[in-house]
Formats: C-alpha cells, sequence, structure tokens
C-alpha cells in the first residue's frame, strides 16, 4: 500500500477491537450463574447499557474502517474512476471487484452493511419485525473486520 497517503484507518480498526472486547467484558460482568446450579445463566439488568454502547461504537467504527480500506485498495488497484463509479455500490460489490468471491464473507458484507444502517439510523419500523441485538451484529462487524484485515492487508513476515 502507498506510504504516503494519510488515513486513519488504524486508529478506526484499534476503536473497533477495544470496543468488541470492552462489549464482551460488559456482557461477562453482567450475568452469573443460576442460584440453583442449573445450567444457564442469569443476566442482570444494566441500566447504563454498557455493552450496547460499546457495541454500537464496535460497529460504526468498523464501518469507518471498511469505507477507508476498500477506497484506498480500489484506488489503489482500480483508480479513482472505478472507486467513483462504486463509491455508492454494497460492501460485497466493493469486495467483489477486489476479487474476494467467499460467499461466508460476502454474505458477513450484506448482513453488515444492513445491519449498521438499521442500528445507527434507528428506522425500527423497516425491520420486519425482526429483533436485532446490536452486540451479535457487534460480533458480526468484529469477524468481518478480522477476516477482511487478513484478506486484504499484507501481513508482516
Amino acid at each position: 500500500m502507498p506510504t504516503h497517503l494519510v488515513t486513519n484507518m488504524s486508529v478506526y480498526r484499534a476503536i473497533t477491537l477495544d470496543a468488541h472486547q470492552k462489549m464482551h467484558e460488559q456482557i461477562s460482568a453482567g450475568r452469573g450463574p443460576k442460584d440453583d446450579g442449573s445450567p444457564g445463566w442469569i443476566i442482570n439488568f444494566d441500566p447504563d447499557q454498557g455493552s450496547f454502547k460499546q457495541a454500537m461504537i464496535a460497529i460504526v467504527f468498523a464501518g469507518m474502517w471498511l469505507e477507508a480500506l476498500l477506497h484506498l485498495l480500489i484506488v489503489r488497484d482500480h483508480g479513482a474512476e472505478k472507486f467513483r463509479e462504486y463509491d455508492f455500490k454494497s460492501y460485497a460489490d466493493k469486495i467483489r471487484l477486489l476479487g474476494c468471491l467467499d460467499k461466508k464473507l460476502l454474505d458477513a458484507a450484506e448482513r453488515f452493511q444492513k445491519s449498521r444502517k438499521e442500528l445507527v439510523h434507528e428506522k425500527a419500523h423497516f425491520d420486519g419485525g425482526k429483533v436485532k441485538a446490536a452486540q451479535d451484529e457487534a460480533d458480526n462487524a468484529h469477524e468481518l473486520l478480522v477476516t477482511i484485515d487478513a484478506l486484504f492487508t499484507p501481513q508482516p513476515s
């Protein structure tokens, strides 16, 4: 990747990973074993909604990271004109353009794009009656980030 470009991608990535970790710490801190010893958990009410807040941070910054990375890769590999053509296309379309045809990854990208939009813009009446847990969507965002990062970012040797 060109070293002369100024980007905050690494900061967005770090914020995403940190928020995802904090989300899971909040989830773990808010549950304990059942008093009677039976299988399962007792989940304590969190009036501050800590895990939800961290999930939302992870989702938003994963989107910022993905947008920046895809822009960088498409411009590098195909030029600015091709990026302008793809600018408003789906994440999955952009990832396909970069040569990835992995169905699991493309499905995760589509899920991420849809859930991020619904959660960030909170248009609950368009959700078709499906309840989305921000924490589950943050897990998907995290997995997407890790997979795309490994696939497209040069790893140190």
